[in-house]
């Protein structure tokens, strides 16, 4: 990939990326920009759902958002913020060479999220040095952001996606194995239609702010990367 990617999500498990920024993913298809999801796992230790089910599903709902999509095998619930996991995950950006990498919530009460985001952030750095033993030529994305928790606080920019918001959601809901109701599968938390209404209520909430019907959060570091603002405005332009 010679010139790179404007985008990339960053996402423990496949369903990560779609339950918080798929309309950032759509907005980005839809501007002609290039951008990817990458998911660490398979989500192989899901309650429900086999990992051939969730990489069908994950590929599936990029297929509507209309991005490329990775999925790595590292082991759901067991890859570690060691050496290994990170040089591979080094490999991957420097072979991706992302522009601006969204990471997973840096506190959240899956652990796997929060691990996520100290290894991607921790590989973002490192993949841009240049004498650090790993495949490929040094990258550094030019800008940081991620994604709220379960109970994030106010966050640092608002996109609107109120142009995609059919599509962003057909997306979330090609995930069937996890946020479907189906009585002859265990109860899960994501799986109760009060889930789905949580993500509805957060971005009717951010668009509210906005001033728009449909709206998605990020968070960052202060400054704002220019990088990061770039991206959002194309975003966000006008046809």
């Amino acid at each position: 990939m010679r010139d790179g990617l404007d985008l990339l999500v960053l996402g423990a498990h496949p369903d990560d990326a779609e339950v918080h920024v798929g309309g950032l993913l759509a907005l980005a298809a839809d501007r002609g920009l290039a951008a990817a999801i990458l998911d660490l796992t398979a989500g192989d230790l899901g309650t429900r759902g086999t990992p051939e089910t969730r990489r069908a599903e994950a590929q599936a709902a990029a297929r509507i958002l209309g991005v490329q999509r990775i999925i790595l095998d590292f082991p759901d619930g067991r890859f570690a913020e060691d050496e290994a996991f990170r040089v591979r995950l080094m490999a991957e950006f420097r072979r991706l060479r992302p522009k601006v990498l969204i990471l997973p919530a840096p506190d959240d009460r899956h652990p796997d999220h929060r691990r996520a985001h100290r290894l991607g952030r921790e590989a973002a750095y490192y993949a841009g040095l240049r004498n650090y033993p790993c495949p490929g030529e040094p990258w550094r994305p030019e800008a940081l952001a991620w994604v709220g928790g379960e109970q994030p606080g106010a966050p640092d920019l608002l996109v609107d996606v109120s142009a995609v918001w059919e599509r962003r959601m057909a997306a979330f809901d090609a995930f069937g194995s996890q946020f479907e109701q189906d009585p002859s599968q265990p109860p899960t938390r994501i799986a109760h239609p009060a889930f789905r209404r949580g993500v509805l209520g957060r971005a009717m909430h951010w668009g509210s702010l906005r001033m728009c019907d449909w709206a998605e959060a990020l968070w960052c570091e202060r400054p704002v990367p220019p990088a990061l603002l770039r991206l959002l405005a194309a975003l966000e332009r006008l046809d």
